[in-house]
C-alpha cells in the first residue's frame, strides 16, 4: 500500500458574468476571500452580489447572511457528526494507478444524472495496480497469472515477483474473464456500476457496467460484441475486487440538495456542488502568440470552450460518451480522429444543444461565391507575400511588435522576403493566420474565419475528383516540389523557405468558381479547428503522407488504367495536425491560409461592402 497525504483540491464556480470563484472550504471566512479574490471579466459585480451567488449556489437560499447563521447553527452540527474534520481527501502518489475519478465527474455523477445516487465512489486514491492483484489473490474465484510466461501466483509472499514486472504482465484471472491493467482505464467512468456503491445493496434491481470502447463501423458485429464483453467481464471482475478494498472509497454525504461532502478512509473530506469545475478558466487560450484583442472572435473552438464551461449544465460524461460513440458508428476512424473536444462540440451542435456563433455579410470584393452543402461562402484567394508583409508593418505594428519569433515561433520575414514572389501566397504560422483574421473582421466588418476542412475539400471538390493513386515518386517527385530553403539567420539560426521558381511558373489553378488554389506537394493551407493544415497536392493531412494515394496495383500492369483513391485511407488533417508555431519550415514546407464567411443570401445579389483593398490581394 502506498503512504497516505492528505491534499486540499480548489474549486472552481463560474458565474453567468464569465466570472469565477475558487472556492477551498466551506467556512464563513473562506467564501468571503472566494468573494474577494474573485476572476473578474470584463463586467463589474459588487462584493456582496459575488457572496450571495456563492452562498446560493452552495445551497442557501437566504444568500451570505443565511450561509453564516446555518453554518454557525446546522452546518458544524453535521459536519461533527459525520466526522468531517480532516479538510482535504488522501491523494498518495501511485506508481501505476488503474482508476482516476475526480470531483468533476462526482459531481455531474450526483447533480446531472438521473440515475440511482450513489452512496459510495471508487475514486482510486491510494490504489495500485498490485494493491487489486493482492486482493485479488484472497478470494478464492479468482488467480492472478502472467498469459506471458503462464505463471500463477499461489499466494501473498509471492506478489515480490510481480513489482519487478511492468503492470500489464500480470491479470487477475476468473474462470474465462480476465481484468487487465489497461482493460480499468476503458471501466474509468461514473456511467455504469463498476465503481459504485448503493446504500441498498439488498435491492435487486441489476446494476449496469458501462465501458468506454468504441468500434468502427467496419467491424464485424459478432467482433465488436465479442471485445464488449470481454470488456464488460472485466468490469465484473472489477467492481468485486474493489468491493474488498477501503482505501480508494470516498461515502457521499450530502447536507442539501446543493452541497454534497465527500470522506475517504483516512477521515478527511472535501466537498461539490452543481457548477463545480475542476480548473479555472483560461481567456486567452493562445497566450503568449496571440493576446486577446488578436484572437478572432469567430473562432468556434474558443466561444465552445466557454459555452462548456460557463453555460453548459448536462452530464459531461455522458455526453462524452454518446458523443464517441456516434462517432465511430457514422463512419469515423482512428486516423480521422479531430479529438475529443471536437467530437463533442459536433454532437452537441448536431443535437441543438449547442449553437455556434453565427453571422452573416453580403457578399464583399476579394472574395468569390461557393456553394458549400445548403449554405453559400464568400471565399478569398490564398494571402499573398505582399499583402501580409503590408499586414506585418503597416496594419498591425502592435502584434509584429509582441509576436515570439524564432526559435520560439518560425520567422515570418525569412519566410516572406521581399526578394521573393510578391503575388504567391505568403507562409505563416497559424497565429499568424489568426491575427490577420482578426484585423480584416476590425477594418472590414465582417465575420471572416479561416475554412474548416470540410469546407476547403468541398470549395477545391473537383481538384479531389481528379486524384489517382500512384508511387511515392509519383506524389512526391521534385516537379512537384516550389519550396526552396533560403539562408540561414546568423542571430538565431533559423532556416527560412522561399520560392524557387518565377512568378510564371508558380503552378496556380482555378476552381470552377473562380478560386485560386496553388497545387504543390510542398505547400499547404491552415484551417479550423488550430493546427489544422490541408496538402494542396494530396487533399490530406499536411503532416501525413497521402495515404489515400497509395495502391498495390500497377497502374501499367493494369493497362494503364488510373486508379481511383481509397478515401478511407485519407489522414484528416483535422485528426494529424502542425505544430501552431511552425510555417513547415522545418520540413521544407510553406503553410499559407485563405479567408471565408457565411454569406447572408437575403441581402441583394449586387450588394457589397465599398472597400478599395480586396482580402487577398
Amino acid at each position: 500500500m502506498t503512504k497516505t497525504s492528505s491534499k486540499i483540491l480548489s474549486k472552481y464556480l463560474p458565474f453567468g458574468e464569465f466570472h469565477v470563484a475558487e472556492l477551498t472550504d466551506t467556512k464563513p471566512d473562506h467564501i468571503r476571500g472566494a468573494a474577494r479574490r474573485l476572476r473578474r471579466d470584463r463586467e463589474d459585480i459588487k462584493y456582496n452580489s459575488a457572496l450571495n451567488f456563492i452562498s446560493k449556489e452552495m445551497g442557501f437560499r437566504e444568500g451570505f447572511a443565511g450561509y453564516k447563521k446555518s453554518y454557525a447553527r446546522e452546518v458544524n452540527e453535521f459536519m461533527r457528526r459525520h466526522g468531517l474534520v480532516k479538510s482535504g481527501l488522501s491523494d498518495p502518489k501511485t506508481f501505476d494507478r488503474p482508476i482516476r475519478i475526480g470531483l468533476e465527474q462526482i459531481s455531474h455523477r450526483w447533480f446531472r444524472s438521473e440515475h440511482e445516487r450513489p452512496s459510495r465512489v471508487f475514486t482510486g486514491a491510494g490504489v495500485e495496480w498490485i494493491d487489486l492483484l493482492i486482493v485479488a489473490l484472497a478470494m478464492p474465484d479468482f488467480k492472478v497469472v502472467n498469459p506471458h510466461t503462464g505463471e500463477t501466483l499461489c499466494h501473498r509472499e509471492e506478489i515480490d515477483r510481480v513489482r519487478r514486472d511492468p503492470p500489464n504482465q500480470w491479470v487477475i484471472h476468473g474462470g474465462v474473464h480476465n481484468l487487465t491493467f489497461s482493460r480499468c482505464f476503458e471501466l474509468n467512468n461514473l456511467l455504469g456500476s463498476q465503481l459504485l456503491s448503493f446504500a441498498d445493496e439488498a435491492d435487486p434491481k441489476p446494476k449496469t457496467n458501462v465501458s468506454q470502447l468504441y468500434f468502427p463501423n467496419s467491424m464485424k458485429p459478432e467482433d465488436a460484441a465479442s471485445e464488449q464483453m470481454e470488456s464488460l467481464d472485466g468490469a465484473g471482475i472489477l467492481a468485486r475486487v474493489i468491493a474488498d478494498l477501503k482505501q480508494g472509497w470516498v461515502d457521499i454525504i450530502p447536507l442539501n440538495k446543493k452541497l454534497v461532502f465527500l470522506r475517504d478512509w483516512q477521515g478527511g473530506f472535501d466537498f461539490v456542488f452543481p457548477r463545480f469545475r475542476a480548473e479555472p478558466f483560461n481567456h486567452n487560450i493562445h497566450a503568449a502568440y496571440l493576446k486577446n484583442a488578436d484572437v478572432p472572435k469567430s473562432d468556434d473552438s474558443y466561444h465552445f470552450q466557454r459555452w462548456l464551461y460557463f453555460e453548459y449544465d448536462g452530464w459531461r460524461e455522458l455526453d462524452e460518451h454518446a458523443a464517441e460513440t456516434e462517432f465511430y458508428a457514422q463512419g469515423g476512424l482512428a486516423r480521422n480522429y479531430p479529438g475529443s473536444g471536437e467530437v463533442l462540440r459536433s454532437y452537441l451542435l448536431k443535437n441543438g444543444r449547442y449553437s455556434a456563433p453565427s453571422k452573416k455579410a453580403r457578399l464583399a470584393d476579394g472574395f468569390k461565391k461557393v456553394r458549400v452543402g445548403d449554405k453559400y461562402l464568400a471565399v478569398s484567394d490564398p494571402i499573398s507575400i505582399s499583402r501580409f508583409r503590408e499586414f506585418m508593418t503597416v496594419e498591425n505594428e502592435h502584434y509584429a511588435a509582441y509576436r515570439p519569433t524564432a526559435p520560439d515561433q518560425d520567422d515570418w520575414q525569412q519566410c516572406n522576403s521581399e526578394g521573393d514572389v510578391a503575388t504567391a501566397p505568403a507562409s505563416v504560422t497559424w497565429y499568424d493566420a489568426c491575427a490577420y483574421v482578426t484585423s480584416v473582421s476590425k477594418k472590414r466588418k465582417l465575420p471572416v474565419r479561416l475554412p474548416t476542412e470540410e469546407e476547403w475539400l468541398e470549395i477545391c471538390h473537383e481538384f479531389r475528383s481528379a486524384l489517382q493513386v500512384g508511387s511515392m515518386d509519383t506524389h512526391y517527385g521534385e516537379a512537384d516540389r516550389v519550396v526552396a530553403t533560403g539562408e540561414c539567420s546568423p542571430v538565431h539560426g533559423f532556416f527560412g523557405t522561399r520560392y524557387k521558381c518565377s512568378e510564371a511558373e508558380i503552378p496556380c489553378e482555378q476552381t470552377k468558381d473562380g478560386v485560386s488554389l496553388l497545387r504543390a506537394i510542398d505547400f499547404g493551407e491552415w484551417l479550423l479547428p488550430k493546427g489544422a493544415a490541408i496538402n494542396s497536392r494530396h487533399f490530406g493531412a499536411m503532416n501525413m503522407v497521402p495515404l489515400h494515394l497509395m495502391d498495390e496495383q500497377d497502374t501499367v500492369a493494369n493497362g494503364g488504367a488510373s486508379v481511383s483513391p481509397k478515401w478511407g485511407d485519407r489522414v484528416s488533417a483535422t485528426r494529424d495536425r502542425m505544430p501552431l508555431k511552425s510555417t513547415g519550415a522545418y520540413k521544407g514546407w510553406r503553410i499559407g491560409f485563405r479567408l471565408v464567411y457565411e454569406i447572408d443570401v437575403a441581402s441583394e445579389p449586387g450588394d457589397a461592402y465599398p472597400d478599395t483593398k480586396l482580402a487577398g490581394a
